[in-house]
């Protein structure tokens, strides 16, 4: 088995792999989690899918959001807003996945650890 500076980015040996993947959308959620943390579950993996997990339940309540602010029943802004605070916030978990770092993202990275903590 090689060591960890060894393994590159692509192999589902690396747990960053799991890590990245799972941020590019639901589907990479699930091919992460299926595919690549059931090959080799990892601490640094599961706190990464852990946290994605919530992102991508956020982002399914804020296109709910957005569906009735085309039916003016919620006010389109407060949509945009949320949508760009989802957008900082999923930046900042690929940044930490893609450098290694098992860093919660702010507001809703704990909650996401304590919520999922059987992933």
């Amino acid at each position: 088995m090689a060591t960890q500076e060894q393994v590159y980015l692509g192999s589902p040996d690396n747990p960053r792999t799991a890590a990245v993947v799972c941020y590019i959308t639901l589907i990479g959620w699930l091919i992460a989690y299926f595919a690549l943390y059931n090959h080799d579950k990892n601490s640094f993996s599961a706190f990464h899918l852990r946290q994605t997990l919530l992102l991508h339940i956020i982002a399914f309540i804020i296109n709910l959001l957005s569906f009735l602010a085309l039916w003016h029943l919620f006010p389109f802004i407060i949509v945009v807003i949320l949508a760009l605070g989802l957008l900082v916030l999923w930046l900042m978990g690929v940044f930490n996945a893609v450098s290694s770092k098992a860093q919660p993202v702010p507001l809703v990275g704990e909650l996401a650890q304590q919520l999922f903590r059987n992933i």
